[in-house]
This record gives structure tokens, sequence and C-alpha cells, in this order.
């Protein structure tokens, strides 16, 4: 399985392994961003990994995306995923101990896969959008799960 070599062969042995999905793309569009499809931006990121930080003596941050670039430019220090198929990011995600998500379902059901603590972005969908307005955050995201 090459979500479990990619671990085995690019982070620490000993620590925990906190993946972080990041969703731009499609979300960066003027059309989604007008119904409320929002992206976390990195004052979220750094916080959420901060939560981590301070729970375990030792973490490693896997950074997954659809906009590798962006990721390369703006996230120094972490592993970022070479990964192309969405298969493969899932598997990752899954594997990891504790999970960030962003915005959108596949972070979403990524955190969930994975079973352990999971940090969201409160930014999602941007509150009093039309997407909002039909949206449900007591059914989305689970009580347990940390809003930033």
């Amino acid at each position: 399985m090459k979500a479990d070599h990619f671990i085995r062969t690019s982070t620490k042995s000993g620590y925990k392994k906190v993946c972080i999905h990041i969703r731009r793309g499609d979300f960066l569009k003027e059309r989604q961003l007008r119904n409320g499809f929002s992206v976390a931006d990195l004052t979220y990121i750094k916080r959420a990994k901060e939560v981590f930080l301070k729970r375990y003596s030792k973490v490693q941050f896997v950074v997954l995306s659809n906009d590798k670039k962006w990721c390369k430019m703006h996230i120094k220090g972490d592993v970022i995923s070479n990964f192309t198929e969405p298969g493969d990011d899932m598997a990752l995600m899954a594997l990891c101990d504790d999970v960030v998500v962003t915005s959108g379902t596949f972070g979403w059901w990524g955190a969930w896969l994975s079973g352990g603590t999971t940090v969201y972005f409160k930014g999602y969908p941007r509150p009093m959008s039309p997407i909002d307005r039909r949206f449900n955050r007591t059914e989305y995201y689970p009580p347990h799960w940390i809003g930033l």
C-alpha cells in the first residue's frame, strides 16, 4: 500500500502523525466563494497545529492538498505528500493518528476514518452564506471534534 510505505519512509518513528488536509483549488473560484465555500488561511493552520504541539511531545505533520504548489510555498518543515490519486490521500489520512481539516467532505471523511482527534475550520461554510443557510453544523461536525 502506497500510504503505508509513505508513512514508514517519510515520517519519524515514535512521533504522532497528524495529517493536515488543505482544500483549495476549486473552492477559490468566484462562484464557489459567492455560494459560501471558504478556504482556511495560514492563521487557522498554525492555530490547529498548536493544538497538537501542546498535546504531544513528539508530533509530525503530514500535509495533503489539491494545491501542493501553495503548500510548498507557505508551509515549511512539514512532510508534504506527493500523491496525485485521491485514494492514496484518503488512505494516508486514515493512517494518521489525528487530522486537521480545512474545508470540504473529502477531508471530513479522512478525519472520520482516522478515528483520532480532529480539528476543523469553523469558517466552512462561510457563516451566513447561501450554503450555510442550508447547513446544519451540529449534524456535520461531531461534537468531540474541535472547531477553530
